[in-house]
């Protein structure tokens, strides 16, 4: 094709609100823009107004569930775009995005799956539901499937679904290299209140319903295993979990070593892994899937102690540029927590060769081109493929 075609991103969420889908939609619209492409957003509108660029439209749902909506009108206002871009999980909006594509079998499909929905009572019930019955229908519509790793992908809710794997392709998301830095931060860490001489543990996380996966009482539990060393943690992230969150740490008398700093604007999150020492990112579940606050983590040349989950466990390398304990096991986090306390040369060593990692694998400009080249492969295509009913 000699145009540039016509590109729609349809994701759940979208920033302002902080989370990962909506980070990597942003981070693909932006850069694929910049390289002169037509890209559109479509999101959901159930938060307070924004003030939005003329490309991002936000849907009225008439059913909201969690961070996603059923949004009917989705059907009609991505019709004349040469290829959509879904970001999976969306409930609500995934069924109208694929009925478009059913009976437009030229409209090319792309589907970055970024993680199986994993809830608990109703809502996991929902999802398991969805999970039989819809997701298989899905997926076979989608000319292309994206994962952030394949470890995760393997290991995916999809995976043994008919032609998944032949249709799958790895991408990475990436990180601004420029923007996210090594060198320690000293003006900021004292704004922040931080003692110099003293490590610091930086949590950076959603503290909401949405991302109860994120396990911040492990990480405030392995905290007080800990107690009797010298360290100060911030937390850094906002929700309705915060104040319980908070009321653990007056309980546990760690009130005056861990402060909760609530959100903080983009152009100080940089500045906030500069002034910590160590990332520790301790989630429990699935839902987890890659980790981009470890890439952050990793650019800013500091060392990231993860849960040894699928995908993210290919961010932060486990003896090299990070240490990986078990999820949910605050004891075990704690004597890694402790570990990279006293073995400063370690953490430096760990640092250095994070920052090299994510250099070498995760710098944006060479992933863009790759997903420019999924996009012209899909398109040069125009899937006919015969569809189950």
């Amino acid at each position: 094709m000699n145009a540039k075609p016509k590109i729609a991103q349809v994701v759940c969420t979208y920033p302002p609100y902080r989370g990962g889908m909506g980070h990597v939609a942003f981070e693909y619209t932006n850069r694929l823009r910049d390289r002169g492409y037509n890209v559109h957003v479509f999101t959901t509108r159930h938060r307070e107004p924004v003030s939005d660029p003329e490309y991002v439209h936000r849907l009225p749902s008439i059913v909201q569930i969690g961070n996603a909506g059923v949004m009917p009108s989705l059907y009609k206002r991505i019709a004349g775009f040469d290829l959509v871009h879904l970001h999976y999980p969306f409930y609500g909006g995934a069924e109208p995005t694929v009925i478009r594509k059913a009976i437009r079998h030229d409209q090319g499909l792309v589907m970055t799956y970024h993680m199986d929905a994993v809830a608990g009572g109703l809502k996991g019930m929902i999802f398991n539901a969805h999970r039989r019955a819809l997701l298989p229908w899905l997926v076979s519509r989608v000319d292309r499937v994206l994962a952030s790793t394949e470890d995760y992908l393997k290991t995916s809710d999809i995976a043994s679904l008919p032609g998944v794997l032949d249709r799958a392709e790895i991408h990475p998301f990436g990180i601004d290299l420029d923007r996210f830095h090594p060198g320690y931060d000293q003006e900021f860490a004292s704004k922040l209140g931080l003692r110099i001489g003293v490590p610091t543990f930086l949590f950076v996380g959603g503290l909401d319903e949405a991302h109860h996966f994120k396990g911040v009482p492990i990480f405030l539990e392995a905290l007080k295993e800990i107690a009797s060393e010298s360290w100060r943690a911030i937390i850094v992230g906002n929700g309705n979990l915060r104040a319980s969150f908070e009321n653990i740490t007056r309980i546990q008398g760690m009130k005056e070593r861990v402060h909760f700093v609530g959100d903080v604007s983009d152009e100080d999150l940089p500045r906030v892994y500069r002034a910590a020492d160590i990332h520790v990112f301790p989630s429990t579940r699935r839902a987890e899937a890659f980790g981009l606050v470890a890439l952050e983590a990793a650019a800013s040349g500091i060392p990231t102690i993860a849960s040894n989950l699928p995908g993210v466990r290919m961010v932060v390398q486990d003896g090299n540029t990070g240490l990986l304990v078990p999820p949910e096991n605050p004891t075990e986090l704690a004597k890694s927590l402790k570990l990279l306390l006293e073995q400063t040369e370690l953490r430096k060593r760990f640092g250095l060769a994070a920052r090299e990692h994510a250099e070498l694998h995760f710098a944006w400009d060479p992933l863009i081109t790759k997903l420019e080249e999924t996009y012209r492969s899909v398109l040069q295509q125009q899937s006919k493929r015969e569809y189950s009913v």
